[in-house]
């Protein structure tokens, strides 16, 4: 079935609605998708008014069984926290800022449900010798009509694995659902959940990283593709609907229908669901919605790996804004001869590949860790050396604002801030252009002495 235009597709609309009336044992006149809708949208737009206390230089706040708490920061510092307490125990820091910023961020948080995932599980006590097996428990939510049944079971830095029904049969086909804390989600698999339930653990040790503030590329989250970009579904926390996103083309909602039978649904602008694809998970994973109006193929490695060949890839690429495009294809054809350039050239293509292929959120690391994602991503062979490595790093953060360093409790963090690669800042293209601008000023007062 090919996205946007398929034949027939008012024909698998009606199968999809059928199929949904018989999984939730809807009445003949209730259109099924519809009143799915409604509730969804009743659960995300929520009445709430949270009533602050303050104690010391701390707020809270209560709603339904969770308790908000604003944190004061550091010293000298505007800063706060925004922490959400899970009523089974545990919780997390969603965001930090101005209080002002704060407070309607727990307002919206709250009027969508509360905040997705769970609670943070201390690194440290994952490591403790002994520790017995956390099980899985059932969770019965006190609205049934707009939340869930799921198994569930929390880890890592919010993350948490749910085990939920397909229909309103509890017996019946279940799925695997792994949601990180912003609500992006892999949907791991479908069969009985005394089966689905232990696969919960091995699919958590297959994450890049349990600790990081949300799933990497690499996993593969649920997402759409648009002219070639992602779009990465939020996990909706409803019967019958697993997923949502807005669009340039309207909402995007996944419905469940069965074991390993999904449905991509659109809702534009005339309110109308319009099915997109029905068929396995797998294959509705990352489809492309405009598959016509795709601009370029996934990015192949340079070969040679020179700068030269390096340099001209870069500048090919469209999705670049034009000055960061020059910009690095001018950083790329200076690394030559200092310690670490290879492996500088090795850090900007993985960069400029990984924004091609739809991410758009800095890199954030040590050195150690920054190269560990370009190792991931299939562009190098082997990690370098730890000067080599810092190296390369010193050397573009002395040549591109693109490159920042920071030292957190004397280890130093490096932050590749890919998402200006297409929307950079104007601090930043004011320093691209200063930088642009200093070759040639040299060069002309070189010039002048040669007279």
């Amino acid at each position: 079935m090919s996205p946007l235009n398929a034949d027939g597709s008012a024909s698998i609309m009606l199968e999809i609605q059928q199929r949904l009336r018989e999984l939730f044992r809807l009445p003949a006149e209730e259109e099924p998708f519809a009143y799915l809708l409604r509730c969804w949208q009743a659960f995300t737009s929520q009445a709430v008014s949270l009533e602050w206390e303050r104690h010391g230089s701390d707020y809270y706040a209560w709603w339904k069984d969770f308790g908000i708490k604003i944190e004061s920061g550091r010293a000298r510092s505007r800063e706060m926290k925004l922490r959400f307490r899970w009523p089974r125990g545990g919780s997390r820091i969603v965001s930090r800022g101005e209080l002002q910023a704060l407070q309607a961020r727990a307002a919206l948080l709250c009027r969508r449900g509360g905040p997705h995932g769970a609670p943070v599980v201390a690194e440290a006590e994952l490591a403790r010798p002994g520790r017995p097996q956390r099980r899985l428990h059932l969770t019965q939510f006190k609205r049934a009509k707009t939340h869930e049944y799921a198994l569930s079971q929390t880890f890592g830095a919010g993350y948490e694995a749910r085990v939920r029904p397909v229909g309103a049969d509890l017996e019946g086909d279940h799925c695997l659902f792994l949601v990180s804390p912003t609500g992006s989600f892999i949907l791991v698999d479908f069969g009985p959940d005394y089966n689905l339930t232990p696969l919960a653990n091995f699919w958590r040790a297959n994450l890049a990283d349990e600790f990081a503030g949300d799933l990497h590329d690499g996993d593969e989250p649920f997402a759409v593709r648009i002219r070639g970009v992602p779009h990465r579904l939020e996990y909706v926390r409803l019967p019958g609907l697993a997923g949502y996103v807005q669009t340039s083309l309207g909402e995007v909602y996944l419905c469940l229908l069965g074991h390993n039978d999904v449905a991509l649904l659109l809702v534009g602008e005339d309110g109308a669901p319009r099915c997109l694809f029905r068929g396995t998970a797998s294959r509705a994973n990352g489809l492309e919605l405009l598959p016509d109006e795709v601009p370029v193929a996934l990015l192949e490695r340079p070969r040679p790996f020179t700068p030269e060949h390096v340099a001209d890839a870069v500048g090919r690429q469209p999705k670049l804004d034009p000055a960061i495009r020059d910009h690095l294809a001018a950083i790329v054809r200076d690394a030559r001869d200092e310690i670490g350039t290879e492996y500088a050239r090795h850090l900007v293509w993985a960069l400029v590949a990984a924004h091609a292929r739809g991410h758009r959120t800095a890199v954030v690391g040590t050195h150690t860790q920054v190269f560990t994602w370009v190792l991931e991503q299939g562009y190098m062979r082997a990690p370098p050396k730890d000067r080599a490595g810092r190296g390369a790093l010193h050397w573009l953060a002395a040549r591109s604002p693109l490159f920042e360093r920071a030292t957190v409790k004397r280890i130093a963090f490096w932050k590749n801030h890919v998402e200006w690669f297409s929307a950079p800042s104007a601090t930043c293209l004011t320093r691209i252009a200063a930088i642009s601008a200093k070759p040639a000023e040299e060069a002309h007062i070189a010039g002048r002495g040669g007279q």
